[in-house]
């Protein structure tokens, strides 16, 4: 921490942090202490002004590699430092003691107070890459972290970078602590890259999973849009989730939201139905989604409307058989003369022996009667719409 607001000896912490980054087996409590040293980067760095937010090697630290371990210009290309920096951070490591003399953080430093010397803005962000690598990168364990106002900067920064995994790093942050998250949204920070092309890397990919299972409800609440753009990106299916139930949770209340019925991505609504159709645990039918039902109905939207009535279906009502039921049936009715291999699944649903969902018998003998009207070419006849009872 010392050394970090001191300024002089950032070029020598750079071994350091690279020797502890390099460290496999990493015990937990260095992961509050790397967030203690984001702080401080982050203070520094603001003390500064304005620096670059692309986190790179900065120049001057290339030149001193250089001069010190007899490298070429081309040996510093982005390729070949990642394989030969472990090696120049350990050599680098030792000859701070061995060539140098230690380094002294106490009163008798000879360095003169003000702008630290053979110190570059870019040095803060590289620092902060390889601090946040040590903190969380790999990181199991569930810690407490103090966050400040200081870690504004930390995100911007990290969130900004070309590399993914910088980027997961940074996301583990919302995920370490699990009683309390850093200020702001996860999900406006990450917007940036999501709007990007490329896919996320396997890494971020998990980062991302992990946070959003654990923040959702705080994401949704404050960056709503951002935060169904991100789920949309994700590549993942339902052997992707190991907890189903709180993602039907999950993508139940973000389609019961404005953003989530209008934006939400079709993979994530046939996610959701497969789900459902997997899940062994009941849940019940919220008033929301008699009006998500009628919505796409209204709007005709066959492929979304069949993944929904599977969990109008499925859910339980809040009494045995609510009087809405003929909406229910009306639309289901509907959703078959528009798309008829939806038949098949919804026959699924009454199968009386399936190991997953448990449909409440007043339902699931309904649904069945209408699909064996629908079967044998006959229709219910309508009733009239009633409102869900409290």
């Amino acid at each position: 921490m010392n050394g970090i607001a001191d300024g002089s000896c950032l070029h020598h912490l750079n071994y350091l942090l690279e020797f502890l980054a390099a460290w496999e087996k990493r015990p937990g409590y260095l992961t509050p202490m790397a967030y203690q040293w984001c702080s401080a980067l982050s203070e520094a760095a603001g003390r500064l002004g304005p620096s670059e937010i692309l986190i790179s090697l900065p120049r001057t630290l290339q030149v001193l590699l250089q001069r010190r371990l007899r490298l070429q210009p081309r040996d510093l290309s982005t390729g070949e430092l990642a394989d030969n920096l472990p090696r120049i951070a350990e050599r680098g490591f030792s000859e701070v003691g061995l060539c140098r003399g230690p380094v002294r953080l106490d009163v008798t430093s000879h360095h003169t107070p003000g702008r630290p010397r053979y110190l570059t803005p870019p040095i803060y962000p590289y620092l902060l890459s390889i601090t946040l690598e040590i903190g969380f990168r790999h990181c199991q364990s569930a810690l407490h972290l103090d966050h400040t106002s200081h870690h504004e900067w930390v995100f911007e920064t990290a969130f900004s970078s070309d590399d993914d995994e910088i980027i997961a790093d940074a996301v583990w942050v919302w995920v370490t602590d699990e009683e309390c998250t850093p200020p702001g949204s996860c999900a406006h920070y990450i917007s940036k890259r999501v709007e990007r092309d490329t896919p996320l890397s396997p890494g971020l990919q998990r980062a991302s999973i992990h946070a959003i299972e654990r923040i959702w409800p705080n994401e949704l609440e404050v960056s709503g849009l951002e935060t169904v753009r991100w789920l949309n990106r994700l590549d993942i299916g339902a052997d992707d989730i190991g907890d189903g139930f709180r993602w039907i949770e999950l993508l139940t209340d973000v389609i019961r939201s404005p953003m989530g019925l209008e934006s939400l991505s079709s993979s994530r609504w046939w996610l959701l139905g497969d789900l459902v159709m997997d899940s062994e645990r009941r849940l019940v039918l919220d008033p929301l989604d008699l009006e998500v039902m009628s919505t796409l109905e209204e709007a005709e939207d066959w492929e979304k409307l069949e993944v929904w009535m599977v969990v109008v279906w499925a859910f339980s009502p809040r009494s045995r058989i609510p009087e809405s039921i003929e909406d229910i049936e009306r639309a289901t009715l509907k959703l078959f003369s528009r798309r008829s291999s939806a038949l098949l699944r919804f026959e699924g649903l009454c199968e009386a022996r399936r190991p997953g969902l448990t449909i409440r018998r007043g339902y699931k003998d309904k649904l069945r009667q209408i699909c064996d009207q629908v079967r044998v070419g006959q229709s219910p006849p309508e009733g009239p719409s009633s409102p869900l009872p409290p």
